[in-house]
């Protein structure tokens, strides 16, 4: 006896197919709201793209640009100070009248400007130079902080003969110097030499030439071995050291004072055109693959060592750098002796990758736009030591070339001493000897200076101002920001009002800046071509089932209309038909008018018969003759 119990009869089915499906499967309505849900989220969004995408481009002051590139800046004028002795002029005779030193010096600057204007006015239209400085005296408004000076002195050591030697002062100060300022231009007079009757013209003779030799009418050009202007350098000073794993390396090094010997005296002159970071380290490097000797050098190389270093001092045109110079070659020769560190001809020429080479040149080089090198020989003292301490005086010689380095880099002007126009100024004290260090800058070569990088700084912002409009017109998709056209419009006007070096500086500063702005830079590296490339590949694999599902329901919705009209149609006709079969069964007979005002009624309501309508089928048997 089975004790399962019976399963219970499974249910009927309550629903058919295709309710099942349609329970399942969203209306056709909400499937085409789904569907366009998508495309209509991406309409909306269309405009917001739009403006993230949307390429500012607005208008530069070409005009205004194109103006600059022809124009002249105009250099601001200087003023010179123009001071004297009372002894430097005779007195005059009883019974005449007694003028004023100002007075004095204020006629004979009237003749001075005149005579520079008059040496002008002689050049070629073309070329013709104009005076960009004025001469001003003591009391006078513009005199407030002049720093170019102008003194004739009356000095018992002055030469007793004309012409005159004028000369720049020395920053030291001794017995010669009688308290006056460092850099000023002085025009020393004799005693002996105030009572001449054409004193006046020699004072101009010399002033004129004087002061066309200090201050030029054309600034001096930028070598292409000095660094571009920018506003802030760093000077590093590293000392290389081979591998300190084989000893013989320099542990200390007085840097410091070293510095402040020889750069800051220069560098405090500069701070009107520079500022300056200085920074030191020690560093070690490779031991070469060639050892170098230390040995007697050869009478031959000694000579032409010497001969060299002879056509260097003689080449110089200030006198005080032959000084310096010839005493740093001193100091090297009595430090170094008759011993050198050796190296054979054809280990020098793979070194310095040159065949013409001598101990001089090797000794120190520069590098143009970046520093300079020089190969420092070790104290003779240190040789039996592995390590020790470079001091100023074992630093002097190498640190005097760094100063004309750095002269070089800068392109910083010397003054310009020839006969009859400019002279050697004298020692400070005759019981001193010279420094061997070189003078600083004096207040003429600063002012030069300054003007040079003004013009290279006025040149460079239009070559800058209209790199940028060509390549804002050569690239058409370019943006160009408010901020991008607030800053050339500042460089712009900064060029067109430039009458100071902060002037030039800002808008160069400005318009590099608005050349390397980050908007416009962009672009160069990232094209309306590369997003096209970077979009594609991402949107193209979801627009395609968006489209296809699209197409897909609208054909879907067109046979299913179709469906719908065929339906109602054939409900008509059946109608139609039951209304005809109702007349016969009562005895009402259709009539041929009957079955045509059927036919007119369906075709003013935008319907037709079709083939198998049963009204068609009826209006066949009742007129005779269709088929």
């Amino acid at each position: 006896m089975s004790t399962d119990t019976p399963h219970p009869a499974p249910r009927p089915l309550t629903k058919t197919p295709a309710e099942i499906t349609a329970s399942i499967n969203p209306s056709p309505r909400r499937r085409l709201a789904i569907i366009l849900s998508f495309p209509l989220l991406i309409l909306l969004a269309v405009p917001f793209w739009w403006y993230t995408t949307s390429i500012e481009r607005l208008p530069l002051p070409e005009s205004r640009i194109s103006a600059l590139e022809g124009a002249n800046y105009t250099a601001p004028r200087a003023h010179i100070l123009f001071t004297a002795d009372s002894s430097a002029f005779p007195t005059p005779p009883p019974g005449r009248r007694q003028f004023d030193t100002k007075d004095i010096l204020r006629s004979l600057g009237k003749e001075v400007t005149k005579g520079v204007d008059g040496i002008f006015a002689k050049q070629k239209p073309s070329e013709r130079d104009v005076r960009q400085w004025d001469l001003v005296y003591e009391g006078d408004k513009e005199a407030i902080g002049a720093i170019l000076r102008v003194h004739i002195r009356t000095w018992e050591y002055a030469n007793s003969s004309f012409p005159l030697e004028p000369y720049v002062q020395l920053p030291e100060t001794g017995l010669m110097t009688s308290g006056i300022p460092a850099g000023t231009l002085v025009l020393p007079v004799h005693p002996d030499q105030v009572g001449d009757r054409n004193l006046k013209l020699h004072y101009k003779i010399a002033l004129i030439n004087s002061i066309l030799s200090v201050y030029p009418p054309r600034s001096p050009e930028i070598p292409l071995r000095a660094l571009k202007y920018a506003p802030n350098i760093t000077l590093s000073f590293v000392l290389l050291n081979e591998d300190a794993t084989q000893g013989d390396y320099v542990h200390s090094w007085d840097i410091e004072g070293t510095i402040k010997d020889h750069f800051l005296p220069h560098l405090e002159a500069l701070r009107p055109i520079f500022n300056f970071t200085i920074e030191s380290q020690i560093l070690y490097h490779a031991p070469l693959s060639f050892a170098p000797s230390y040995s007697e050098i050869p009478g031959g190389e000694r000579d032409k060592a010497l001969d060299a270093s002879v056509d260097v001092i003689n080449s110089m045109p200030d006198h005080s750098q032959k000084v310096s110079m010839e005493a740093a070659v001193k100091v090297m020769e009595d430090e170094r002796g008759n011993k050198a560190w050796m190296i054979n001809r054809e280990q020098m020429t793979i070194f310095v990758n040159s065949e013409k080479w001598s101990l001089d040149s090797a000794q120190a080089f520069l590098l143009p736009q970046f520093g300079g090198v020089v190969i420092l020989n070790p104290p003779l003292t240190s040789f039996q030591s592995h390590s020790y301490h470079l001091s100023r005086t074992a630093l002097a010689p190498a640190f005097h070339l760094f100063t004309q380095h750095l002269y070089s880099l800068l392109a910083l002007p010397s003054l310009p001493y020839t006969p009859n126009k400019l002279h050697v100024p004298p020692p400070p004290s005759p019981f001193h000897r010279p420094s061997s260090l070189m003078q600083p800058l004096s207040p003429w070569q600063v002012h030069q200076a300054l003007l040079a990088r003004l013009e290279e700084n006025f040149q460079e912002g239009k070559k800058t101002l209209k790199g940028i409009v060509r390549l804002v017109r050569k690239i058409g998709e370019m943006k160009v920001g408010e901020g991008v056209r607030d800053t050339v419009l500042g460089a712009v006007i900064r060029l067109e009002n430039v009458q100071a070096f902060v002037l030039a500086r800002d808008a160069v500063e400005l318009a590099n800046k608005a050349f390397f702005d980050p908007s416009m830079m962009g672009l160069l590296y990232f094209p309306d071509e590369h997003k096209f490339a970077v979009y594609t590949p991402l949107f193209a694999p979801i627009a395609v089932p968006l489209i296809i599902g699209l197409l897909r329901e609208l054909l879907s919705r067109r046979k299913r209309g179709k469906a719908v009209e065929y339906t109602e149609k054939s409900q008509s006709d059946h109608v139609t038909l039951n209304e005809i079969q109702e007349g016969a069964v009562h005895g009402i007979a259709t009539s041929q008018v009957d079955i045509n005002e059927k036919e007119k009624t369906m075709e003013s309501s935008g319907d037709s018969l079709s083939d198998n309508s049963p009204l068609r089928t009826i209006r066949s048997r009742v007129i005779p003759g269709e088929t």
